[in-house]
């Protein structure tokens, strides 16, 4: 039997970069999660990136872009952590603050 070799190439995935991307965006966004808000702003890029990722896949026809779903994912963490670290920091800005009037105020 002689059989023949498979042909079918799979077609190239124009939201590969941008789903890599989004993954990178999102993985630094978590790692930097707790400085002031900038892992928020990185996951909010990666948000964005993962969206345009999967709807370029879409018009090739594929269905799943894994590295667009990695990103999507790790920049919503990203945002998520990041929005609450920096709300934390905010009140622990302003309790301080409010603290350390309260010390000055006395005549001693």
């Amino acid at each position: 039997m002689n059989q023949q070799p498979n042909n079918f190439q799979r077609p190239n995935d124009p939201g590969k970069g941008t789903g890599a991307a989004s993954l990178v965006l999102g993985i630094v966004g978590l790692c930097t999660g707790w400085l002031y808000g900038v892992g928020c702003v990185l996951g909010i890029i990666g948000v964005v990136l993962a969206v345009v990722s999967g709807n370029k896949s879409s018009t090739v026809g594929l269905n799943r872009n894994g590295l667009a779903i990695g990103g999507l994912v790790c920049s919503i963490i990203a945002i998520v952590s990041g929005a609450g670290c920096l709300i934390c920091t905010v009140c622990a800005g302003a309790a301080t603050s409010g603290v350390a009037s309260s010390f000055t105020s006395y005549n001693f």
